[in-house]
């Protein structure tokens, strides 16, 4: 793990201040709970399923204004099973490509082909979330991969939270929390045994084919390291936070990866070749 300039450690403790800790939340390792339903992590509860999606989540008990997140302004989001949120409609493909993409804007923690088929509520295959005043909390709880397999289990959360105060809702942050990372590869991804092929990844991306930032890892077997690694400093946590509609990756920036390809200047990487579509067997 790597050590963070003083400097830059101290700008990001005196942001943290800006944000609250609700006492409705315990906290287990990385994890954040108490929020009620099947297993402490909320009374949301994605049914058990290979690719599927919520409904449409107002967000406005949380944020009443809405969030702004790459340019546009969002009430609602939705969960999908394979380790995101969208903005603007769900998203269910199953094998991750590389950001940027074109299409919903996402934030992944953790983008992979999870199949919570295998059941088990509430001891693993859970997806839930949690949406109060201030903060929006997801949980994939000890989910399984692609096809039913739970031989090898992940667990995690995003949380989105706002200010202290309420009325900045221009100023708010995302919280990746790992507690378990055990497979990184459904079958139909080329994995085998979760492992293998095209593996997951996680970041924030604009669905406008340019702009995406990722954390470290992504698409390959390094992802497994975000339970152990931080930007800072606390094992499996990773904060971001979010100006104007856009994440911010000043804390750490030797621990992400920026990209911008709409010829502005911004991110100089090359962006990675895409991936072949993978063609799934049919659900039974």
């Amino acid at each position: 793990m790597k050590t963070l300039r003083p400097l830059l450690l101290a700008a990001a403790l005196a942001f943290a201040g800006l944000f609250s800790t609700s006492n409705a939340y315990a906290q287990t390792g990385p994890l954040l709970t108490g929020m009620g339903g099947p297993a402490g992590f909320g009374t949301g509860v994605l049914e058990y399923n290979d690719d599927g999606s919520s409904g449409e989540i107002d967000m406005r008990a949380a944020f009443p204004n809405g969030l702004d997140y790459f340019g546009q302004r969002f009430n609602s989001f939705y969960v999908n099973n394979n380790g995101s949120i969208t903005f603007g409609g769900p998203t269910g493909t199953f094998t991750p490509q590389p950001f940027p993409l074109q299409g919903n804007r996402m934030i992944a923690a953790f983008w992979g082909d999870v199949d919570t088929r295998s059941g088990g509520r509430p001891r693993r295959n859970g997806v839930y979330w949690d949406v109060r005043a201030g903060r929006i909390v997801i949980t994939w709880h000890n989910v399984g991969y692609y096809a039913q397999h739970d031989d090898h289990q992940n667990t995690f959360q995003i949380v989105v939270e706002s200010s202290a105060l309420l009325d900045l809702d221009h100023i708010w942050r995302v919280e990746f929390r790992y507690a378990r990372c055990q497979w990184t590869t459904g079958d139909a991804s080329s994995g085998h045994g979760g492992f293998g092929g095209f593996p997951a990844q996680a970041g924030f991306d604009a669905g406008d084919g340019h702009i995406a930032r990722t954390l470290p890892g992504s698409g390959t077997s390094a992802i497994l390291n975000l339970c152990r690694d931080s930007n800072v400093g606390q094992p499996g946590l990773w904060l971001f936070n979010v100006h104007n509609g856009m994440p911010d990756v000043d804390v750490a920036p030797a621990q992400t990866q920026t990209f911008d390809f709409s010829g502005g200047g911004g991110g100089s990487a090359t962006p990675a070749p895409s991936r072949p579509r993978r063609t799934r067997r049919p659900r039974r």
